[in-house]
């Protein structure tokens, strides 16, 4: 097991922000598989290609997403058994973690392959890029097995305390992606079934790392702890199942804005897959304050230490607001050289940069929405954040985006969808947490 990195004593900022470093590169590089892909099939296969590989890139998400709870659930479990001090404990939870992440991505790839021709189907996309989305598919959608493997690992990692493994995972991963790419498009001219090929081998060597780095017990705790423990598999599923209904949700509201983005043409689509890359620099350092809290908050409501659970939550919200506006202001300012960098035609540039200028100004709601929940899921409720956001940004913007095709919608209106149920969330959150008199 690897080295415990202890959060309930220190100075509360130093170790937040050291924990949450290697939280933001691993985010960071984590995504940057699907944007090295989207860099390679732009410049090599061009626009077409581009808008298959973003609607197809949606059922892997979503997929994916139904497992997300499982990663939050070990983290918050291993963090609290690490704060209570029970290493036999968290050794046994740390591989029941890797048994759940083995099983379920298998699931994931079943349901993957079953699912991949309908999808492309529903979807309506123009029927140039509907044939190499299926292709793109029927191949990536192995990619959802190491993928879940990684993610189960990595939330036992953080459990821990160990925010760099994953990072250290991801690193050289990301580096065989780069290298995968070039060789399957540029030296093999595989097409977007090279892209995809590249996308599971390197997702595959990242979740190796991971699981040998979870397994590598010292000396004086081999043998002990075992492997089975429904204990944690029950908290971990029962925790989870909030947390995949939710992620599940907003994936399924990003399809249904999707949906309405393929009637406004290739070029509205293309926009869109790469606005959901520009938007990364803003939402990655959210993601991983959210994820500071919730492995802060586990591991001191493990130890009994209450003030300190409310002191780390406040100092990760006043971190990651400041990051939200800087970054922001700093992507709308290069959002022409963003787009250009993906696609370099007019019509999709412009488009993308309508979108950013709709969205960004407001993305400091979404950094209050995400701290927040999270916070609450690290005292180890995870069921009313979900229905909150699920409400809000599931049905709400459903009805939102409906409604706006009713009536005939543009770019700039769909857009305006997702700071509107970021405010109605993120009020919604702060209710319940009022409510449940957490923090």
């Amino acid at each position: 097991m690897p080295r415990v990195f202890d959060l309930t004593n220190g100075p509360i900022a130093r170790g937040i922000v050291l924990f949450a470093l290697p939280l933001l590169g691993a985010s960071v590089i984590q995504q940057l598989y699907s944007t090295v892909d989207l860099l390679f099939v732009g410049n090599v296969l061009g626009t077409q290609a581009t808008a298959a590989l973003g609607v197809g890139s949606l059922l892997i998400t979503c997929l994916v997403g139904l497992f997300s709870g499982i990663s939050v659930g070990a983290n918050v479990r291993v963090a609290n058994l690490v704060g209570a001090g029970d290493q036999v404990g968290a050794i046994r939870s740390c591989r029941m973690s890797l048994l759940l992440g083995l099983f379920g991505g298998f699931a994931l790839v079943l349901a993957g392959e079953a699912l991949a021709n309908p999808f492309v189907v529903w979807m309506e996309i123009p029927p140039d890029a509907a044939a190499d989305a299926l292709i793109y598919l029927q191949f990536a959608v192995a990619a959802s097995l190491p993928i879940a493997v990684y993610n189960t690992c990595a939330g036992a990692l953080r459990g821990l305390g160990d925010s760099r493994s994953p990072l250290l995972a991801q690193l050289i991963g990301g580096l065989f992606n780069i290298g995968a790419n070039g060789a399957a498009l540029c030296v093999f001219e595989l097409g977007i079934a090279g892209c995809a090929l590249a996308t599971f081998l390197s997702n595959a060597v990242a979740a190796f790392i991971a699981a040998a780095i979870l397994l590598g017990t010292p000396e004086e705790a081999k043998g002990r702890g075992g492997w089975i423990d429904w204990e944690f598999g029950r908290f971990v599923l029962l925790f989870g199942l909030p947390i995949a209904a939710q992620t599940l949700a907003i994936t399924v509201s990003n399809v249904v804005v999707q949906h309405q983005v393929d009637l406004l043409g290739v070029e509205a689509v293309a926009a869109f897959a790469i606005y959901l890359k520009v938007e990364l620099p803003i939402y990655f350092p959210i993601l991983a304050m959210g994820q500071a809290a919730t492995t802060f908050v586990a591991q001191n409501d493990g130890a009994g230490k209450q003030s300190r659970c409310v002191r780390g939550v406040r100092v990760c919200q006043v971190i990651c607001l400041i990051l939200t506006v800087a970054l922001s202001a700093m992507m709308l300012a290069v959002g022409p050289w963003a787009f250009g960098l993906f696609d370099r035609d007019e019509a999709v540039v412009s488009l993308g940069l309508a979108m950013i200028g709709t969205t960004f100004p407001f993305y400091f709601f979404y950094a209050v929405l995400e701290v927040q929940a999270d916070a609450i899921r690290g005292y180890g409720h995870s069921l009313a954040p979900a229905l909150a956001v699920l409400f809000n940004i599931c049905v709400l913007r459903i009805v939102l985006v409906l409604a706006l095709g009713v009536n005939g919608s543009n770019v700039v209106e769909v857009a305006m969808t997702y700071p509107i149920t970021w405010f109605t969330a993120m009020v919604s959150v702060l209710a319940c947490k009022k409510v449940m008199r957490i923090g």
